[in-house]
């Protein structure tokens, strides 16, 4: 009855209304009807706000006002809601979202796949983020590097940050082999590494590597890809043991999530059950998410489908996760129940704050879309998840103090709490 009543009051506004109008109204029933987040705003009274405002954009135009002009106030007015579940999506986000689920996000321009951050008082560059098999992976770039120089000219030279993103862009485009000149490590051990810039694919996927003293150090950078990270995680795992990995640290940082079925795949490599239950606003829809005994079954609304899982191994050494603010939903939940189970500690600062609550798109007529909570989670037991992990051992640490010194405080204090002492990479 509801899809219904959602179809028969679009197809009115449809006939009557300008582009932006039909776009407006699209987004305002979707929040009003489907919005479950912890907002607390009264949502009729939100879109009446926002209607006004695009009364007064599209005045001069009137039935011809077009959907650019309704796109920036549904921005605005989801984003009154401060729910990091809820936003807009444009055409092109929500094509770069669907190629990310398939695991195949083309780059469609040269790159060596690094996220890098201005440090404050500098023009060098602090990678953040490096994106697996891609050149810079393959060259032994990593997180905390600082890159000081490109093709032997240093960065300090530059007259600000703009032109050092421009300078590096521009010298992955050429196509011709780059010298990067880094700053590694605490011992500030300089480095020059060479790579060529070539089209690779964006989306993520687990990572693995085994430091010289056998901790093992596994990084979930999202669950975007679908029948796919869980999976790899599982992969990962069983030549983590292969290898005989004394520890692991399991890096949650940076993880902005995906999809459920992933993230609890991956969870049951920790977990002997994992388990997650969605309710919705209207308590009329109730999706369990389960695995156990090598199966993930899945019952909606009472209905169970299951499916075996042969790749499944399990994790049973020593283990601590890093968060940290950028954790985010997936990487929320995650965290949040390998710290109900106890199998290791949290180590990092609190997470984003959207671990208790999942987010889904609904179409817009434009060819975008509006991501928006949906449903809320809870655990086996009827406890929900919390919105926020909070780690057992909360350790600070700004980009800047990992530029100019070179450690990783969080990571250091889990190696720590896993009764290792750090010895670098």
């Amino acid at each position: 009855m509801r899809k219904l009543f959602a179809t028969l009051a679009l197809l009115g506004s449809l006939s009557l209304a300008s582009p932006a109008q039909d776009l407006f109204d699209q987004a305002s029933f979707y929040v009003e009807f489907y919005y479950y987040g912890p907002a607390a705003l009264n949502l009729k009274e939100l879109t009446a706000r926002y209607q006004s405002a695009l009364d007064r954009a599209c005045a001069p135009q009137k039935d011809t006002c077009s959907y650019s002009q309704a796109v920036p106030i549904i921005q605005q007015m989801v984003e009154e809601l401060n729910d990091n579940h809820t936003y807009y999506l444009s055409p092109e986000a929500l094509r770069s979202t669907r190629e990310s689920r398939q695991g195949n996000a083309p780059s469609r321009t040269l790159r060596i796949g690094v996220t890098h951050l201005p440090i404050p008082g500098s023009r060098d560059r602090l990678i953040v983020d490096v994106v697996e098999g891609g050149p810079a992976d393959e060259a032994g770039l990593a997180y905390g590097d600082r890159i000081i120089a490109i093709n032997g000219r240093p960065l300090s030279e530059l007259p600000d940050d703009n032109q050092v993103v421009q300078f590096l862009t521009q010298s992955v485009q050429s196509g011709r082999p780059v010298v990067l000149t880094i700053l590694r490590g605490p011992e500030r051990q300089r480095l020059e590494i060479t790579l060529t810039g070539r089209e690779i694919n964006l989306a993520r996927f687990p990572s693995l590597k085994i430091r010289p003293d056998g901790v093992a150090v596994l990084k979930i950078p999202d669950f975007d890809a679908q029948g796919q990270v869980g999976r790899r995680v599982h992969e990962l795992v069983r030549e983590a043991q292969q290898k005989n990995a004394r520890a692991m640290v399991l890096d949650l940082r940076g993880n902005s999530g995906g999809l459920l079925t992933e993230m609890i795949v991956s969870a049951a490599a920790f977990l002997d059950e994992a388990y997650v239950a969605l309710v919705d606003r209207y308590q009329t829809e109730r999706n369990e998410f389960r695995v156990r005994d090598g199966r993930l079954t899945v019952t909606r609304n009472g209905q169970a489908e299951s499916v075996n899982l042969p790749f499944l191994t399990r994790w049973r050494g020593p283990l601590v996760v890093l968060v940290d603010g950028n954790t985010a939903s997936g990487g929320e939940y995650l965290a949040s129940a390998l710290q109900k189970a106890r199998v290791g500690p949290l180590v990092g600062v609190a997470t984003l704050g959207i671990g208790n609550t999942t987010t889904r798109p609904f179409n817009l007529i434009n060819g975008g879309a509006l991501s928006i909570s949906y449903n809320r989670a809870f655990f086996a037991d009827g406890t929900p998840f919390p919105a926020r992990a909070t780690p057992d051992f909360v350790v600070e640490s700004s980009l800047e103090q990992l530029a100019n010194t070179g450690r990783d405080l969080p990571f250091e204090k889990a190696l720590e709490a896993l009764g290792i002492r750090s010895t670098g990479r």
